[in-house]
């Protein structure tokens, strides 16, 4: 009986060592994620930054709009990793869809976990303007979109983001009228991670090498089981928002956003890649 209360007591230790969940994360401020200006770089961070370097200076992004923001969030106080145009509102194609199934879950709990999971997995259009005009319905008794946009701005503007600028033309990203930052996107994630559906969205989110839209991309990588972020693709827009664990145990928030570049898009997702791949070696 003692051997048996010991081997559950050392499995308890260990879901408790290696949960995903942050709960020394401390409530934002009122104008979002309290990024603190930028450290000068170590050496763990010193491949992803090259990279990142070399993605700024690639020719086939000469005439492309260029956005990303890497925050390292694991201590209590985030620190800015990697900031480029991070304020700059830019076409965020399908990676808007986190700030449509974000508020989703806080306004109807458990019966929504399914849509939430489909929706983000598979990058469901339709589902997503659904859950949009839903919540309009919930909040302001109109099902539309907007009502909807309303109710999702108010929504996380409560949550401690910064909504100046932004645009909802539509809630599943498909319109190139959205306007939205790799900061926004960035504070959004960061916000999740204090809301009690946080597991169910994080969850939600496409795996890196194994589910979603991201099953076949970055397999055999250190991304591989480490990645989890939400895609965006529309004409001449590639982008990716989500977490990372790496390989050394530190966890990152990020936001990567490309619009106006005229190469193949299956050559731009690699390019992206590349710096996710990077984010998980740390």
């Amino acid at each position: 009986m003692a051997l048996k209360r010991s081997i559950i007591s050392l499995l308890i230790l260990f879901q408790l060592l290696f949960s995903c969940r942050n709960d020394d994360s401390k409530p934002l401020s009122k104008r979002g994620l309290p990024v603190p200006e930028k450290k000068e770089a170590t050496v763990s961070y010193k491949q992803l930054l090259e990279t990142l370097d070399l993605l700024r200076q690639d020719p086939l992004l000469r005439d492309a709009d260029l956005g990303y923001l890497i925050v390292d969030i694991t201590s209590k106080d985030p620190v800015t990793v990697a900031d480029y145009r991070a304020k700059q509102l830019m076409k965020p194609a399908s990676t808007l869809k986190i700030f449509v199934t974000g508020a989703a879950l806080e306004f109807f709990g458990k019966p929504i976990f399914p849509e939430v999971t489909i929706t983000n997995q598979m990058s469901v259009n339709w589902r997503a303007s659904k859950l949009l005009r839903k919540i309009g319905g919930k909040v302001y008794h109109t099902a539309t979109t907007a009502a909807g946009v309303k109710a999702i701005m108010d929504f996380w503007t409560t949550k401690g983001v910064d909504t100046e600028g932004m645009n909802f033309y539509d809630g599943n990203g498909l319109s190139k009228n959205n306007a939205i930052s790799p900061k926004q996107l960035v504070d959004a994630l960061y916000a999740m991670r204090t809301s009690p559906y946080f597991q169910v969205f994080y969850e939600s989110l496409p795996l890196a090498g194994m589910t979603g839209t991201l099953h076949r991309a970055m397999k055999g990588s250190a991304a591989q089981g480490r990645v989890r972020a939400k895609t965006g693709t529309i004409s001449s827009v590639k982008s990716f928002a989500g977490y990372v664990h790496t390989v050394s145990g530190r966890k990152l928030v990020f936001s990567l956003i490309v619009n106006g570049f005229s190469c193949r898009v299956k050559l731009m997702k690699k390019k992206l890649e590349s710096v996710m791949i990077r984010m998980a070696e740390i």
